[in-house]
């Protein structure tokens, strides 16, 4: 009887739980919680916790020039898109200091991957002095904590929170000891981050990061990024681009296959976590594909990203996702992968249609201000106006296009992938500019032991 009367009441609450007021209930009781949770672990009473201060203390001891990554998390699972970009770019410029250190601005305990360049790197707590060999401070939980900072110590931040912080930190390290001439932030931009909230108090902080351009060595994620960046009235007194690039491990297993069988198979990527990445847009114009499209449910498709139930499309068609791959699975799905769509409402690139593109899919993306992703393939299509009627109108067009090719010849061969950018090339020489970079920071370093 009692497990009975548990199923009816497991019923009851999932049917509840698909209507909408009560969605909407749930998803604001979920983020009011998790919000308590990152109030009491790491800024209990402050308002925007991830810019709670991290303040500093001399070193007890100077041995040599340190560069610092400030970066939210390295744990495996954080590991991709900006953070893993984060990461390559500070593995080759620490090539030219004396050590390294990993700050993590929003982590405590993190589970690193067995493969990565720090994986036995030990994690420091910030309570205790750092010792010289290259090393990890969890700084999530840094309430009435300090960080041991000394005159050699040299900062690289990514997110805008981290530049907020390190900012500070430059200024601390310059009033703590005073025959440091000039300091300089290194800060990788990938995208103009005050869009990523209504106007507020996070937009303004993370627009005044980009207000210390005399302090600031900028490396910048796309030609597209930093044109825009220029637009908003932000310039910088050094500044290098990052070219994007296909993921290395993706670009062996392209090198191997030259030729992909591709099959009724539609890609999007789907992350309904992350604003600007549209994914109700691209739901709508899902929708609307199937209601012209006839044969849609005879298609396969897919989202990669983040993780979600499955969402009924109608017409006897659906969307499953596979959420985050191995790069050998998501290669292989790229590879089978006939009609791509990814969208990025902000002047950053995004890789995933480039992914898509290089393995031989049609991608429908979007183009935002200044960027226009179709200059760098034909397999690349920038919808001006990305609104459900027109992504649907553009999916109509590819998957009957490619329900037209007779199912032997359904093949795409490297040859015919036109490309007119540097994102293919992955030779050794990609970051070659991280030295010119290390010796701008270096410039003014102090080679004696400097006390207060």
């Amino acid at each position: 009887m009692s497990n009975n009367i548990t199923q009816t009441l497991g019923r009851l609450l999932a049917n509840t739980a698909k209507y909408g007021p009560t969605q909407a209930w749930i998803q604001r009781l979920s983020a009011a919680y998790r919000q308590s949770q990152i109030q009491q672990t790491i800024s209990p009473g402050f308002d925007i916790p991830e810019v709670l201060p991290i303040t500093a203390r001399t070193a007890a001891i100077q041995d040599g020039p340190r560069i610092n990554l400030m970066v939210p998390a390295i744990s495996q699972k954080h590991v991709f898109g900006g953070i893993a970009t984060a990461l390559q770019v500070f593995d080759s410029v620490r090539q030219h200091f004396a050590s390294a250190r990993i700050i993590l601005t929003d982590e405590t305990a993190p589970e690193l991957s067995n493969t990565a360049f720090y994986s036995r790197w030990p994690c420091i707590p910030l309570s205790r002095e750092c010792p010289a060999e290259n090393h990890i401070v969890p700084a999530g939980a840094r309430w009435e904590q300090t960080l041991s900072v000394h005159a050699q110590d040299y900062f690289m931040a990514t997110a805008w929170w981290t530049a907020h912080n390190a900012q500070a930190l430059l200024s601390w390290q310059l009033h703590q000891f005073p025959k440091i001439p000039h300091r300089q932030l290194l800060y990788l931009i990938q995208d103009f981050e005050p869009g990523f909230y209504p106007w507020s108090s996070r937009y303004v902080l993370a627009q005044a990061t980009y207000k210390q351009p005399d302090r600031t060595i900028a490396v910048i994620n796309s030609h597209w990024l930093k044109d825009y960046l220029y637009e908003q009235g932000h310039q910088f007194s050094s500044q290098y681009v990052l070219a994007p690039h296909l993921h290395p491990a993706l670009a062996a297993v392209r090198k191997r296959q030259l030729t992909f069988k591709k099959d009724r198979q539609l890609l999007i990527y789907g992350r309904p976590g992350t604003d600007r990445n549209a994914f109700s847009v691209i739901i709508a114009a899902l929708r609307l594909w199937v209601q012209r499209y006839t044969p849609a449910h005879e298609w396969k498709i897919l989202s990669a990203g983040e993780t979600f139930s499955t969402i009924d499309l109608g017409q006897n068609t659906q969307l499953s996702s596979v959420g985050k791959l191995t790069i050998e699975d998501y290669a292989d799905l790229l590879s089978q992968t006939a009609i791509g769509m990814s969208l990025m409402i902000s002047p950053h690139p995004s890789y995933p249609p480039l992914e898509m593109a290089a393995f031989g899919a049609r991608v429908v993306t979007n183009r935002f201000a200044n960027k226009n992703l179709s200059t760098i393939s034909s397999f690349l299509l920038s919808v001006d106006h990305p609104d459900p009627e027109s992504l649907a109108d553009v999916l109509c067009k590819l998957t009957k296009e490619f329900d037209q090719i007779n199912p032997n010849d359904r093949f795409v061969d490297q040859k015919h992938i036109d490309w007119h950018d540097d994102f293919l090339q992955t030779d050794d020489n990609n970051w070659s500019w991280t030295a010119q970079v290390a010796s701008e920071l270096l410039v003014n370093d102090v080679h004696q032991v400097i006390t207060t």
